[in-house]
């Protein structure tokens, strides 16, 4: 076989490594490699469902243009996880909300509140859960 094509097969068995090989990148719920095997997702409780929901959404209200208008999407979604890193639990809260003028102009909006308590939450009853963020998007979920 003339060197040429040894090359070429060299290569194309290289690329071939590369390509079966696992990805060292995006690993974990929150998408980023360095949490990998730090965070790891838990089930949102329904009572920690109960308490945070009508919470997030008066902040989410407040937060709006037209919040006195604000019509919820009874879809309401929650993601949990531990951070064995930070030691904390993390639950986020987000979904759909409508907004209308008083001319008539509808504004759909998804929003997004993270809540957060120190320690792995186990228990139905945590403390009081403390506000990390809440943010309004122009996109809907």
């Amino acid at each position: 076989m003339p060197m040429i094509r040894i090359a070429q097969i060299l290569i194309l068995i290289a690329l071939t490594g590369c390509a079966m090989s696992p990805s060292s990148g995006i690993s974990g719920p929150t998408g980023r490699a360095s949490d990998a095997g730090k965070v790891t997702v838990i089930s949102v409780r329904d009572v920690w469902k109960q308490d945070l929901k009508g919470t997030s959404q008066d902040l989410v209200a407040k937060k709006l243009e037209l919040g006195k208008t604000a019509k919820f999407d009874g879809n309401v979604r929650y993601d949990g996880y531990y951070d064995s890193a930070r030691d904390v639990t993390r639950v986020g809260v987000y979904g759909n909300v409508t907004t209308t003028t008083d001319y008539g102009t509808v504004r759909n909006n998804g929003y997004y509140v993270i809540w957060e308590e120190n320690g792995r939450i186990t228990g139905d009853f945590p403390p009081p859960w403390q506000l990390v963020d809440v943010e309004i998007t122009d996109v809907q979920y």
